[in-house]
């Protein structure tokens, strides 16, 4: 059987992982053509957001294995950096923007026109959290766990984009997580305009982001992860979707929650330690003697 030269070798291994990449390229665009469907007063419009929303979870998918494929069989290529940029810009920038819109459009014209702002801001901050990724150094000195090595600054864009098609997934489930044709938690979606908006901000945050793929790795960070996996598959019991929009939320506001308390910490613990400073010096009456 003659040898495949190594050239062929080359360009299949970059071939496949860029195939996987062009998926989430699709994926993206069948949620936009999704919600375009998606007509303000028509019953079939739940259904079409929520499919929408489930395309950027396969865009998502594809976007995982792009990466994982490339290095397996060490097809990663400069090409392939920016292709997968491209079509994160597309999956999840442009896409999860224009569902924002189309599912604010299914309540008034008022919240439709109020949505397009918050859409056009969060396709901004998802092309810039993009091209911060894309110049960041590639070889960080510190690998400590925690550290920059294993971890984003900022909200990754497909989580991000999963925070906005929770939205979608949950519109069609009522509290017990079975189908309902005229959308469920109509609580919940009060939220979606100003959760959205958190999460473009997020994008562009300095906070840092646990890297999930690399504590997976590691044998000390899988104890962390039992409980929350254990939380996950508890609530998938009653309803995969909503299992899934409280994944994506817990993890987009871990980072900024955990910033607030660390702060408030150190703000009581200054304090404290000035009143103990403040007993340990002598005073005037001891002195004197």
């Amino acid at each position: 059987m003659p040898m495949v030269p190594s050239n062929v070798q080359q360009a299949l291994r970059v071939a496949l992982p860029n195939a996987l990449t062009l998926g989430n390229a699709a994926c993206g665009f069948a949620a936009i053509v999704f919600a375009s469907k998606a007509e303000p007063g028509e019953t079939a419009a739940v259904q079409y957001l929520a499919y929408a929303g489930w395309c950027l979870l396969a865009a998502m998918l594809f976007d995982l294995l792009d990466g994982l494929v490339a290095r397996l069989v060490n097809g990663t290529s400069e090409f392939g950096c920016q292709l997968d940029s491209l079509c994160d810009a597309i999956s999840f920038g442009v896409a999860p923007g224009f569902l924002l819109y189309a599912q604010a459009k299914q309540w008034t014209v008022n919240a439709g026109q109020v949505a397009s702002l918050v859409a056009v801001l969060y396709v901004l901050c998802a092309v810039v959290r993009l091209a911060r990724f894309n110049v960041a150094p590639a070889a960080p000195v510190e690998k400590k766990p925690g550290a920059v090595g294993h971890s984003f600054t900022g909200l990754p864009s497909p989580v991000a984009a999963g925070c906005v098609g929770a939205f979608a997934w949950i519109g069609h489930l009522d509290w017990m997580g079975t189908w309902t044709d005229f959308g469920g938690f109509p609580e919940v979606q009060y939220w979606m305009l100003p959760g959205c908006l958190v999460a473009a901000l997020l994008m562009v945050s300095p906070f840092p982001y646990a890297h999930l793929a690399k504590d997976l790795l590691r044998k000390g960070s899988r104890q962390r992860l039992v409980l929350p996996a254990l939380l996950f598959l508890a609530l998938a019991v009653v309803s995969v979707p909503l299992a899934l929009a409280v994944l994506f939320w817990a993890y987009a506001l871990v980072a900024p929650f955990r910033a607030l308390f660390v702060m408030l910490r150190r703000k009581l613990r200054v304090p404290s330690a000035d009143m103990e400073r403040g007993n340990d010096t002598p005073s005037r009456w001891r002195r004197d003697r």
